[in-house]
């Protein structure tokens, strides 16, 4: 490994303790305080998800091989499947009308979800493949 790729890494990883303690620095405030908002709470845990992301695939952006463009486009068709059946799901939750969601938040949700999808994923296929 090179030592850029070291430094990476090691940055990558205090940015996610980091913010891990920044998370629950913010989830204990709230507790402190009574009001506890889990949308609000859990916005810093979303954020590690992209930074583990980075951290684990980091060792394949550099390849052109025939596994990363397999882990990549086995990525894609995965999680647009099941983007596919949440918006099913999300359409027969909205029908019965019990949230009272506007359409900007709803269209934030999905694309929230597309993304946390599609790196878990890619996550999961890095580590299978």
């Amino acid at each position: 490994m090179k030592p850029s790729e070291k430094i990476s890494k090691w940055f990558l990883i205090a940015l996610m303790g980091i913010i891990g303690l920044w998370g629950l620095s913010r989830v204990i405030s709230q507790l402190q305080h009574g009001d506890v908002g889990w949308i609000a709470a859990l916005v810093p845990f979303m954020m590690l998800i992209p930074l583990y992301y980075n951290l684990m695939v980091f060792p394949h952006w550099d390849r052109k091989d025939e596994r990363w463009r397999r882990i990549t486009e086995r990525s894609a068709f995965c999680s647009s499947q099941i983007l596919i059946v949440a918006l099913a799901v999300l359409i027969t939750v909205l029908a019965s009308n019990p949230t009272d969601w506007t359409a900007l938040q709803a269209v934030f949700g999905i694309f929230v979800f597309y993304g946390l999808t599609h790196t878990v994923t890619t996550i999961v296929l890095t580590k299978r493949m």
